[in-house]
């Protein structure tokens, strides 16, 4: 089976010189992990805590994904904490599955109704009880990711998201330059 592609917009708030946004991106045979992580506040502590994130979740792909959140918030104790959404589509089953702390927006273009929920809190310093939501996945189904760096009030044309020849690093990049706040922005578009 065919694996997943991306487009990805990752910048720095103005002014700064590193980014307290990150995302991961990992798949094998069966399925795709893609995880988007926000340390609080920017700069260089807020970058911090988006890597020891990212690092946490590259050492364990495989693990369920509330398991990561838990690994993840371990992880970032001492650090200004992160907001996260952890996404993993298994592509052999027919399943894409969800679990999340914080403000990171999730749009979903599928035939599917699929509306993930993220609950309140803070990887590093106050872990809600996190649980894994699941809807069915159908190829050609798109996920768009992002950061509070992005109004979550964007819009784009479904029909050119949906097209299976658009480019989704010129998706990504569209709704950067149209929708980006005066913040670290993230976009990552996976089809």
């Amino acid at each position: 089976m065919t694996g997943m592609e991306y487009g990805v917009v990752c910048k720095n708030k103005p002014g700064r010189s590193v980014s307290g946004d990150t995302f991961f991106f990992h798949q094998d045979q069966n399925s795709t992990l893609v995880a988007l992580i926000d340390g609080l506040g920017a700069g260089p502590e807020a970058h911090t805590a988006a890597v020891r994130a990212r690092d946490c979740i590259a050492s364990n792909p495989d693990a369920p994904l509330t398991e990561l959140l838990k690994q993840c918030h371990d992880a970032l104790r001492g650090t200004r904490g992160a907001v996260m959404m952890l996404m993993r589509i298994d592509r052999d089953q027919g399943r894409v599955s969800f679990a999340g702390v914080g403000n990171i927006g999730v749009r979903v273009f599928s035939d599917t109704p699929i509306k993930p929920l993220s609950r309140n809190g803070i990887v590093g310093y106050r872990l809600p009880n996190v649980r894994e939501f699941s809807y069915p996945y159908t190829p050609g189904d798109v996920f768009i990711l992002h950061s509070d760096g992005i109004s979550s009030h964007f819009t784009v044309d479904e029909r050119w998201v949906r097209d299976p020849r658009a480019d989704l690093q010129e998706i990504a990049q569209e709704i950067a330059d149209k929708f980006a706040k005066e913040d670290d922005v993230t976009i990552l578009v996976v089809r």
